[in-house]
């Protein structure tokens, strides 16, 4: 491509398309030509300011002034939120690549950056909080004493499980768009690059079992946690397998947290949508939508606990609207399949996932019930510290996502970012595409 074919014109914004033969998304492409600062991003830091302030203030006061927790709720929106209800969401790594890599369906491979990245962010934000809401801070020092580690508390368990999983599957994981973006833009870098990429390539094996393993664990763990509540936990709720629901519901609400992001990405910045990956994707969360209701169904049937769902009181509203949430969103899911609508595909994601949020928050906060008298409230310092990480997770993923290679795109935009690029930055190498193979990304393409 001679440099007389190349201008300083802002890139060309392709319109969102369904049209499921002329789109294919081939690899993945930073959101480039847009900037990285903007009024809303500056928005969620300022947000996320405020949150790491306050968090700094309750270290010194303790929780007591700043939190609306009491004998009766030890665990406030900070874990109930923040880790139960954002490790769901962030859960899109083992979901999308279970049903990628286990069971075969190619297409998902598209959507793995995404999963990994959203994955890696939603877990940072949860450990953080979890470490905002620990009682003795000053004790967090036990950790480099393994022997010293109370093995008999149940969170130990997720809690381990939830910092090794961040730390080195999902954080090695999302090396790839790093390693790729180093290869391109800074030629001394590139035999360095390409030794880490070899390393990867011997321990990814390892990498994938472990990515596989310690979510399967701690996610269903955060649902064995409440069994030890008892008759504290409504009827509705509490159940034996409330490992495997709460399992259950994180793989569907990663699912759509995964698809929902993307297409919202796709939307604001114009991005073409792949329909074949986006309808499979639609596909797998439906199955698991549809499953994991009839089991609930199932299981609060045969345990004589369906009468207590037509009760004048707000534990049966709460699992009414939770439900019909869930499946009015798998059904809109399933109708997206047939008219091919984005809208109505985003809208099914949408509400199944946050009748998913209202069922995982519902053992640990709204339908515990410690005592009649008891009752919890977040402060407005919590609520302030619960959504600033959020924003703060929020902003890391705009940053991340115009800087290295994450969203999905057809191999043209792959060519329309080289060709923007080679007129400004004229050192950058696009002769090869740096492919880790991780991603089924296609062979590499000549932009000479």
């Amino acid at each position: 491509m001679s440099s007389a074919m190349i201008t300083t014109a802002p890139i060309t914004i392709k319109p969102t398309t369904v049209n499921k033969t002329s789109v294919r998304w081939e690899r993945a492409v930073p959101v480039y030509g847009v900037s990285v600062v903007n009024p809303f991003l500056l928005v969620l830091l300022s947000l996320a300011l405020v949150a790491l302030l306050l968090a700094a203030y309750r270290e010194l006061v303790g929780l007591g002034p700043v939190s609306g927790m009491n004998d009766m709720f030890g665990w406030g929106i900070w874990k109930t939120f923040n880790v139960v209800v954002l490790t769901a969401w962030g859960s899109g790594a083992f979901a999308v690549g279970i049903g990628a890599w286990v069971f075969g369906r190619k297409r998902l491979h598209s959507l793995m950056r995404m999963a990994l990245l959203t994955s890696l962010l939603a877990y940072a934000c949860g450990l953080f909080l979890l470490g905002v809401d620990v009682g003795r801070p000053w004790n967090f020092y036990w950790i480099l004493f393994p022997w010293k580690w109370n093995l008999h508390s149940p969170m130990a368990e997720v809690a381990i499980c939830m910092s090794v999983y961040a730390a080195i599957p999902l954080a090695l994981e999302n090396l790839p768009p790093v390693l790729e973006r180093l290869w391109h833009f800074d030629p001394r870098l590139r035999p360095g690059v390409e030794r880490v990429e070899r390393g990867l390539y011997k321990f990814f094996p390892w990498i994938i079992a472990l990515a596989y393993l310690l979510p399967a664990m701690h996610q269903s763990s955060l649902g064995a946690l409440m069994l030890l509540a008892g008759q504290r936990v409504h009827p509705l709720w509490q159940t034996p397998f409330l490992p495997l629901l709460y399992l259950g519901a994180a793989a569907f609400m990663s699912f759509g947290c995964v698809a929902a992001t993307t297409m919202l990405c796709c939307m604001v910045w114009k991005r073409a949508m792949d329909m074949d990956v986006l309808e499979d994707a639609a596909r797998v969360t439906t199955w698991l939508i549809f499953g994991c209701l009839s089991l609930r169904v199932l299981d609060v049937l045969f345990r004589g606990a369906l009468g207590t769902a037509f009760h004048a009181n707000r534990f049966a509203g709460i699992f009414w609207l939770e439900t019909l949430l869930i499946s009015y969103g798998g059904w809109l899911l399933l109708r997206s399949l047939r008219t091919h609508s984005t809208r109505t595909m985003y809208v099914g994601y949408a509400l199944s996932s946050l009748g998913g949020v209202i069922y995982r928050f519902s053992p640990t906060t709204l339908a515990y019930m410690p005592s009649p008298t008891a009752k919890y409230f977040p402060s407005t310092i919590e609520l302030l510290i619960a959504f600033g990480f959020v924003s703060m997770g929020i902003a890391g993923f705009l940053v991340i996502v115009k800087l290295f290679a994450i969203l999905p795109a057809p191999a043209q935009d792959w060519r329309d970012m080289a060709s923007y690029f080679k007129l400004r930055r004229p050192y950058v190498r696009w002769t090869k595409y740096f492919n880790f193979g991780f991603f089924g990304d296609t062979e590499p393409t000549d932009f000479d």
